[in-house]
């Protein structure tokens, strides 16, 4: 299995550091094996001749499997029971040649013990360098799997665990296909052996948008990259998975901000054309037409102040009612309007709700300090309808205009794309004025498609 551990894939290291570990197990086995080379000792009898020849192996496996100090404890006790019990039996009777022969055991034991600590260190390092290894592995934030050339999982960090929903265990050994959308299963298969026949390292699936399938079912846009490689002779694919779900809703949403910035900045400009052509009309003064067009300009501005805090998407109107008639909140009860508009019906509405405002102020209830306007908006369900009032009270006395103003045309033309009806009433007693329109074409887009 590639990347698996060297403890995992050989298991005897694995028994070995579990005895060098326990100092109590390492001492008794040194007991054991200078025990069983005394013993193989005294059966091989004189005809050996050099007192040291068993206890070389037991000195050498004491090193590897117990370390450094049991091994240590094993030369000495070795020497010091060779020449104790077999002095007598080698043909190197004399005190000289038993020193000489006690020297080369040490040194040769010395040696031993030299080169298998260095072999323990390398073998420890390695493992060390193995670990860390896995341990960066696993904490990545990007998914890592590790696929055969038969399509089976071989590896996955925990970062793919999450992204897919799955446990370790149920991933190691399944098919990659497995976490590919069904729709794509078949076809992932062929483009899999397509690579095994050619691998090359490279993003999978060029100028494509990818997704993988959770243990759940759903689904999230990835981004993968692929890298081939060899070991033991099996070819292995390591595939990186990057969840970039939020990020594509990132780009869809400010691909979709400009597409409406665009839209409504083309509207906005309209908009103030047709402000300009209404007003800029024979019969009046530059002075009349510089402020009634600057103060439709400032109404406009106020919607789309209102818009742009709800993402350009629309706007409530009791917000746009309010903001045009803050000069004269003591004259005016509003009720209703609480809904969301669109951002073209919100820049309408604020011109017409800033005519009216304008020519109360000037000809209405808003000119006589006992005067009052109600303004109130209200839903027909039964219809689907939204209903939008304006009515004034207590101002001068009302008289059926004998043409069709400036202010009438933009009461009517403003309201015309998304009302079903207007009605301008001249009563006596005050003003009113009645809009109806569809629910449909009114809300912001968003609530229109979800009623």
């Amino acid at each position: 299995m590639p990347f698996s551990t060297i403890l995992t894939a050989h298991p005897g290291i694995q028994r070995l550091l579990q005895i060098r570990r326990r100092p109590l197990l390492a001492y008794s086995l040194v007991l054991v094996l200078v025990a069983l080379a005394t013993v193989l000792r005294l059966l091989l009898g004189p005809a050996v001749g050099l007192p040291f020849i068993t206890y070389f192996p037991a000195v050498t496996v004491a090193a590897l499997t117990a370390g450094l100090w049991p091994a240590m404890l094993a030369t000495i006790l070795s020497c010091f029971l060779g020449l104790q019990l077999f002095a007598g039996d080698s043909r190197w009777s004399t005190g000289d040649q038993l020193i000489l022969s006690g020297l080369f055991f040490l040194l040769m034991a010395a040696i031993i013990i030299a080169v298998v600590t260095l072999l323990h260190k390398a073998v420890d390092q390695l493992i060390e360098q193995e670990r860390n290894i896995r341990q960066l592995i696993e904490t990545l934030p990007t998914g890592i799997l590790v696929i055969g050339h038969d399509g089976r999982i071989q590896l996955v960090n925990a970062s793919a665990e999450r992204q897919f929903g799955y446990g370790r265990e149920e991933l190691v050994g399944h098919d990659i296909e497995s976490l590919v959308p069904e729709r794509h299963a078949s076809n992932h298969a062929r483009y899999r052996q397509g690579f095994f026949a050619s691998p090359e390292a490279r993003p999978m699936g060029r100028g494509e948008d990818l997704s993988g399938r959770r243990k759940n079912g759903s689904e999230f846009r990835a981004e993968v990259g692929l890298s081939p490689f060899t070991r033991n002779s099996h070819r292995y694919v390591l595939a990186t998975v990057i969840d970039v779900s939020e990020h594509r809703r990132a780009q869809d949403r400010e691909k979709l901000l400009s597409r409406e910035l665009q839209h409504r900045t083309r509207n906005l400009f309209a908009v103030i054309q047709t402000i300009a052509a209404r007003t800029l009309v024979k019969g009046r003064t530059i002075e009349e037409a510089k402020a009634d067009f600057e103060g439709r300009l400032a109404a406009l501005a106020n919607a789309n102040q209102v818009i742009s805090g709800g993402a350009l998407e629309g706007a409530l109107l009791l917000e746009i009612v309010k903001r045009e008639m803050a000069g004269f909140s003591s004259a005016v009860d509003i009720e209703g309007c609480d809904i969301i508009v669109n951002a073209h019906v919100a820049q309408q509405f604020a011109l017409m709700v800033h005519e009216l405002a304008t020519n109360a102020a000037k000809y209405g209830a808003l000119s006589d300090p006992s005067g009052r306007i109600a303004i109130s908006g209200r839903i027909e369900p039964v219809k689907g309808d939204f209903v939008f009032w304006w009515t004034e009270r207590g101002g001068p006395a009302v008289r059926q205009p004998t043409r069709r103003g400036f202010g009438s045309i933009v009461l009517e033309e403003a309201a015309k794309p998304f009302s079903q009806s207007v009605r301008l009433v001249f009563e006596k007693e005050g003003f009113s004025y009645e809009l109806r329109a569809s629910l449909n074409n009114i809300l912001m887009e968003r609530l229109a498609d979800a009623g």
